[in-house]
Parts: C-alpha cells; structure tokens; sequence
C-alpha cells in the first residue's frame, strides 16, 4: 500500500493507538508503562485517537498543514467522544517520508480535503 499523502511505500510495525505518535518506538514502551491516556476526539468531521500529551499539543500544527487559512486560529474544534479503556499494542502501516503512521496519514488527507471547501 501506499501513503495517501506523498505515495512512499508503507510499511507494517507495532503502533501504540495514538494516531499522531504511536508510531514512535518510545510510545510502545510508554503504552506498556500506562504513561499515557488515550481518548477518541472528533475534529474536521472525523474521529482520531490522541494520547493525553498529543491532545495537549494538537494546536501546534500550523494551519495550512491541515488545508486551512494560515491566519486560522490553532485553537482546533475537538469534541471529546470517549476515553479508550484498554489500549493495545496495533498493527498499522508506517510512512519513512512522511513520519507517520497511516491512520493519522488518512486523517490528514480527509482533513485537508474537508478544509479545502
């Protein structure tokens, strides 16, 4: 398969469940560890997990890395749907190119489609 953003080549590894960093091989120790809390949030009209320290940090992003104006505030709509009660250790699929895995790739992509209109 190939990632939705740049079209590299995806490779299968271990994730922690937060779309933004659990490909990281710190997290996984980190999610063995109960570090972090996971909580499914509903932002640019689709859900994503986010551990308790990326949450915390999703306002980072510029903008226009999500579609939008760059004098949008980066105070983003997310509405908390759930705290993930058991979280695991997932397969997913993983950009070298990008730096991420392919859950938050195809939210990126959704994103910025949805933003564009």
């Amino acid at each position: 398969m190939k990632c939705p953003i740049c079209e590299n080549q995806l490779e299968e590894i271990d994730v922690a469940p937060c779309y933004d960093c659990g490909h990281a091989e710190g997290e996984l120790k980190e999610l063995k560890e109960n570090y972090h809390e996971y909580h499914v949030f509903k932002v640019f009209g689709q859900e994503i997990v986010l551990c308790d320290f990326c949450d915390a940090d999703f306002g980072s992003y510029y903008p226009d890395y999500f579609g939008l104006p760059g004098e949008y505030p980066q105070d983003y709509p997310m509405e908390l749907l759930h705290k993930l009660e058991k979280p695991e250790i997932e397969k997913d699929l993983y950009c070298s190119e990008c730096k991420h895995r392919k859950d938050f790739l195809e939210f990126l992509e959704n994103a910025r489609k949805a933003n564009r209109t």
